[in-house]
């Protein structure tokens, strides 16, 4: 019991039995008195006992009008009436729980038996409201999930929808109360497939809780498709009693399930076209243009007139710059079909030197020089096709410094990792660009140099599937700029 006191409604016309009760249970409760039917029923309305005291042979309205009307007209099941008679007919008992009443006690009435009685049917009473409170909770709670939950009978009618199932479906929930679920709400061609699904979990043929889709209708006469669980409703002697169906809208993600679908055959299809272009380039564009280089150079040999082999070079310029742009695209789109590369132990003095005498030509060429700064044992771990970003940060240094200048490659040990730089003395890079250099196709304009701005496209993604860092900064000595890189040691 709470700690505040019951209440009880005590109706009698006889003012001596009401005065008497009321001493019997004035120190434990809170008294109310009625000494006739409307009265009492005024009093039921405005005071809300916890519990009736009703006499039964009352003028105007006896206790059994009383009784009915409490539980019929104002729906107050649960509030526990005791009537008190001096009939003792089994046929007036029978009126008494036809009516809805709960107990009868013989008048005159003994105080021990009075409390017994009130005590128990207070306590019943309290587990009512107890189990009442618990229930509303849940169906608060029902009410804000995000999925439909419905109660149907065994005849397929809804007795209870929570809020955001009566808002997927549309309507009010008081209007979709003892609405047939299937016929009202399942399209024509699953009805049978549905009731013949229901029927199974009413019987014990299906297996709760088994996921199932299909469609519902709702208030718009769209089909929207549900995820459903649903299983049997069960009383406590274990018979079947109704369905609880819960189902979740999935329309939308089934349709971004099909664009994603859609989008991965596409893309498979793209990444097939890319790979058929990356063979086209390698051999039926790669091939020819080095056989017209081939052709060009025998040509230049044979050819005596100073006019004509100028124009020959130029176009054996073209053709090798022709056949690095080919190479360079396919490598990139190889590169871009990797995820995982494997990694041995590098020597990073042997490569770098190796490097820059590929270049010696070019720097030879421009009168330039380059300053190696090497430690002794810089090993490193990397795949060997890191040797490809020093040939083109070289590359590019050297395109684009002036003749005469120097550029400064660096290793240095920043101790779990070296630090590998090429540092030039050329025009710089503005900070609104070192953002986007190593993007592909993205370069700064040179009118008197041609580039496919692909090479640093290559250097960032070979960087990438090494997991290491790349960037560019301002040579802090004068004007030029320095593309750094991180490597891990090799032991």
């Amino acid at each position: 019991m709470t700690s505040s006191k019951c209440k009880i409604l005590i109706v009698d016309d006889e003012p001596l039995n009401v005065e008497l009760l009321s001493v019997y249970l004035g120190d434990d409760y809170d008294i109310v008195t009625s000494y006739n039917g409307k009265d009492a029923l005024e009093k039921v309305k405005k005071e809300c006992p916890d519990l009736i005291l009703l006499d039964v042979m009352m003028p105007e309205m006896d206790g059994y009008a009383v009784c009915r009307v409490i539980r019929e007209e104002f729906g107050m099941d649960f509030i526990p009436i005791i009537m008190v008679t001096a009939l003792t007919d089994k046929a007036d008992h029978q009126r008494g729980i036809d009516a809805g009443a709960d107990e009868f006690l013989k008048k005159p009435i003994g105080k021990f038996e009075l409390e017994k009685k009130i005590t128990s049917l207070l306590r019943i009473k309290e587990q009512h409201d107890i189990l009442l409170t618990e229930k509303n909770k849940a169906y608060h709670y029902l009410d804000y999930v995000g999925i439909l939950v419905a109660v149907l009978d065994l005849n397929y009618h809804i007795r209870h929808i929570n809020k955001k199932g009566s808002e997927f479906l549309g309507y009010d929930p008081e209007k979709l109360i003892d609405h047939e679920w299937v016929e009202s709400f399942i399209p024509y061609d699953s009805v049978s497939d549905i009731r013949r699904h229901y029927a199974g979990l009413a019987s014990g043929a299906e297996k709760p809780y088994e996921y199932s889709e299909f469609p519902v209708i709702i208030s718009t006469g769209e089909e929207r498709l549900f995820r459903w669980y649903d299983s049997p409703l069960l009383d406590d002697s274990s018979n079947t009693v109704g369905i609880l169906i819960s189902g979740e809208d999935i329309t939308e993600t089934k349709q971004a399930e099909k664009r994603l679908k859609e989008y991965a055959y596409q893309l498979e299809r793209s990444n097939d076209l890319k790979d058929l272009f990356t063979d086209v380039m390698r051999h039926d564009l790669l091939n020819p243009a080095g056989l017209i280089k081939s052709f060009i150079g025998l040509l230049i040999e044979q050819e005596s007139d100073e006019y004509k082999k100028n124009l020959l070079s130029n176009v054996n310029d073209t053709t090798e710059k022709l056949i690095s742009m080919i190479d360079d695209a396919a490598h990139l789109a190889k590169l871009e079909s990797v995820d995982d590369i494997s990694f041995v132990k590098v020597d990073l003095n042997s490569m770098i030197k190796d490097t820059v005498e590929g270049f010696m030509h070019e720097i030879d060429q421009k009168g330039m020089n380059v300053r190696i700064g090497l430690e002794d044992g810089s090993y490193a771990i990397a795949n060997p096709m890191i040797e490809r970003v020093f040939v083109n940060l070289l590359s590019n240094s050297i395109k684009y410094s002036p003749n005469d200048s120097t550029i400064t490659i660096d290793v240095v040990d920043t101790g779990d990792k070296w630090k590998i730089s090429f540092t030039d003395q050329g025009d710089g890079i503005p900070n609104s660009s070192k953002s986007s250099v190593f993007e592909r196709f993205k370069r700064l304009h040179k009118e008197d140099i041609r580039g496919t701005g692909i090479g640093l496209a290559i250097v960032k993604r070979i960087m990438d599937l090494h997991r290491e860092n790349i960037a560019v900064d301002d040579n802090p000595e004068g004007n030029g700029s320095v593309f750094w890189l991180t490597l891990k040691k090799g032991s």
